[in-house]
């Protein structure tokens, strides 16, 4: 039987609150918390040497015009870059720092392969230094990784596979199969694949859903969180 994480509907800002700042940055997660968001959902990756630093792509291209990977730069590189009105690329540490216990995570582990760098084990070091095992929940598109951070957490995180009908994906992975392999306590798909994950044995928290009357819809059919780019203009769906 699967676990249940939520215990009520939740709303979380993709990559913090990104219609009004950029993504993953200070600024776009506190406007989530000034807001009151329930959480915020953020990517984690390690840079070269070592930190975990919070940044969707791989490379630095489309946030910030340089075409180098993040796990070739350390973090002193890193943070001299500009990813939009004078914000840079933060450290888990510093989200953790500025959130603190006002807010839920939904943290997405960044693992191309199947190869592991150390990302789960240091994400769950950090989690626990931080005293916020309670409020955070851990996902991946890899299912190698996510089970990677089961195993390491000894199951005391939620987890939740990723997934989308996406050519750049593995066709193997587009339906959510990466799931008989990770065994999480929730998916994540696609907004477009909500329903037809609403049918499977699992709590479903559909992305990227900005539309009122589309969350409203799904709501309704039974998801029990959602991740927003525009998290504010869903509030009054999930503050009833």
């Amino acid at each position: 039987m699967n676990r249940k994480p939520f215990a009520k509907p939740m709303l979380f800002g993709h990559r913090g609150s990104v219609v009004d700042h950029p993504e993953n940055t200070l600024a776009a997660f506190a406007a989530c918390l000034k807001n009151r968001i329930d959480g915020i959902e953020l990517d984690v990756q390690r840079c070269k040497t070592g930190e975990l630093v919070v940044i969707h792509d791989y490379d630095l291209k489309r946030v910030a015009g340089n075409p180098q990977k993040v796990k070739d730069l350390d973090y002193a590189q890193l943070k001299e870059f500009d990813v939009g009105q004078g914000q840079h690329i933060p450290l888990l540490e510093e989200v953790f720092a500025l959130c603190k216990r006002d807010c839920f995570y939904d943290i997405e582990l960044k693992s191309e392969g199947i190869q592991s760098d150390g990302l789960e084990q240091a994400l769950f070091q950090a989690i626990l230094k931080a005293g916020l095992s309670d409020r955070v929940f851990v996902s991946s598109f890899n299912p190698v990784s996510l089970l990677r951070f089961r195993t390491i957490s000894r199951h005391s995180i939620p987890t939740a596979l990723i997934y989308a009908d996406e050519p750049s994906l593995p066709r193997i992975l587009r339906h959510g199969f990466g799931r008989f392999l990770a065994k999480p306590d929730y998916l994540k798909p696609q907004h477009a694949l909500a329903e037809e994950a609403l049918r499977l044995p699992y709590q479903i928290c559909p992305w990227t859903v900005d539309d009122p009357m589309q969350a409203k819809r799904l709501l309704a059919q039974g998801v029990m969180g959602m991740v927003s780019n525009n998290p504010l203009l869903l509030t009054y769906l999930f503050n009833d």
